[in-house]
């Protein structure tokens, strides 16, 4: 007789496989909203670093000190 933890592992597999055609469609949608709130979140970022000079200033400041730990 198979071990208890057997059965049910090849019962959740069945499972999986008659839910899964189901949900491809759910699952391809929830993965473009998430893409889109990421996108939109870099795009609200590099917006807000850009009109504030913040990515102009942290460049100056990892290039002058990886120019003085070089010289």
């Amino acid at each position: 007789m198979p071990e208890r933890s057997t059965i049910r592992s090849e019962h959740q597999v069945r499972r999986t496989h008659r839910l899964a055609p189901d949900q491809a469609g759910q699952t391809t949608a929830e993965y473009a909203l998430l893409t889109g709130a990421i996108a939109l979140l870099v795009a609200a970022v590099t917006a807000w670093a850009t009109s504030t000079g913040k990515i102009g200033r942290l460049l100056d400041a990892v290039f002058n000190y990886l120019t003085k730990a070089i010289s």
